[in-house]
């Protein structure tokens, strides 16, 4: 097969309370014109509930998807083959996460291990009521039943979104040591060892990193060296830089900054991506419909500069950087469309649209090359 890019898109098709619109079907597929920056619908699979999260393996053709139901004392992780040619997904099987409102699904990065984050919703004592769930890919690209879980605890101050543990991010460290966790119910990055031969997490034996009180950590990004990573905080609007040992896996913090300048606090921001050379992070702010562009210093990593761009409609949830780095592809959650940006090299900023299609309610959205 000749290499191409494909996009993913998991889409919202059943009401939950805390959406404003299901208007989806579930996981659309597109082919990516990395030159021109142009999508062309491929295929569309409707049997899967609220994928609201995707991970793909793409050296096997394997898509992950997470399911969040509310209501349900556990999601669902389902594993999918892709048809490189078609787009279709053809399902392979589901397991139970082991928790509720699973929001974030990932792969390690020798393929061996499915993680989860279930969000959970704001119940104490809620059961199974584990937070952070792993899976082992079986040979034929399935999942095996749950090989660990784990429950958090803890609260923050910010009751109406803190009085419960809420894990929402996995991603394994460079070295695929460590698989890092961030909770938003509890203000806390939580390193777990990642057992690679047996496709599980084992306990952490680090101290969580504690962030500010009320900060509500969501996304975190690795910097290509692998020595800093950055977080983005929901709840408080700000960035962070962390510095990481690659050695026991313990973060540091080392800077805040606000996510949209001059507007402390304000913004809701959501998704986060670092660019292939590290020179830029990026942030969605879906309060305020932007995009925020941040210059990171090649040599430190240190933020050395903001700004903000329309992110082309509302709400955006979820974006991705194209494999050649040279466009922004954004979901557009309650604009019902996926916008595509080519990026100013000079700047970093997405600059022109060149291309949308209408989806209905994109949650997530995935740029991967294959071949």
């Amino acid at each position: 097969m000749n290499t191409r890019t494909l996009v993913f898109v998991g889409c919202l098709n059943r009401r939950v309370p805390y959406f404003s619109t299901a208007n989806g079907r579930g996981i659309v597929v597109y082919s990516f014109d990395e030159a021109a920056g142009r999508l062309t619908p491929l295929a569309e699979t409707t049997d899967i509930p609220n994928p609201t999260y995707l991970a793909v393996i793409a050296s096997r053709g394997l898509l992950y998807a997470t399911s969040e139901v509310f209501g349900e004392s556990e999601g669902l992780v389902s594993a999918y083959r892709i048809d490189l040619e078609s787009g279709a997904l053809v399902l392979i099987n589901r397991q139970p996460t082991r928790g509720s409102l699973s929001a974030h699904c990932n792969v390690d990065r020798q393929a061996t291990t499915v993680f989860v984050a279930n969000y959970a919703h704001e119940t104490a004592g809620e059961i199974p009521g584990r937070h952070v769930s792993s899976f082992a890919v079986l040979d034929n690209g399935g999942l095996s039943a749950v090989s660990s879980e784990f429950a958090h605890s803890g609260s923050g101050p910010k009751l109406d979104r803190q009085s419960v543990p809420h894990a929402h991010c996995v991603v394994p460290s460079p070295d695929n040591r460590f698989a890092i966790v961030t909770d938003l119910g509890t203000d806390e990055l939580i390193a777990y060892r990642i057992d690679v031969d047996n496709g599980r997490l084992e306990s952490p034996d680090t101290s969580a990193l504690r962030m500010k009180a009320g900060a509500g950590p969501r996304h975190l990004v690795f910097h290509p060296d692998g020595l800093a990573a950055y977080v983005v905080n929901e709840l408080d609007s700000t960035v962070c830089r962390l510095g990481y040992s690659p050695v026991n896996g313990v973060l540091r913090l080392l800077e805040t900054v606000d996510a949209l300048p001059g507007n402390p606090g304000a913004g809701q921001p959501a998704d986060l991506q670092i660019a292939p050379d590290g020179h830029y992070l990026y942030a969605s702010i879906r309060g305020k419909d932007t995009i925020g562009i941040y210059t990171l210093d090649k040599a430190t990593g240190e933020i050395l500069s903001t700004s903000v761009r329309s992110a082309g409609g509302m709400t955006p949830r979820s974006f991705a950087l194209s494999p050649s780095g040279r466009f922004m592809l954004v979901a557009l959650q309650d604009s019902d469309r996926l916008a595509v940006f080519r990026i100013d090299p000079s700047t970093g900023e997405p600059a022109e649209e060149v291309d949308t299609v209408e989806v209905g309610t994109p949650m997530c959205v995935k740029a991967v090359r294959f071949g």
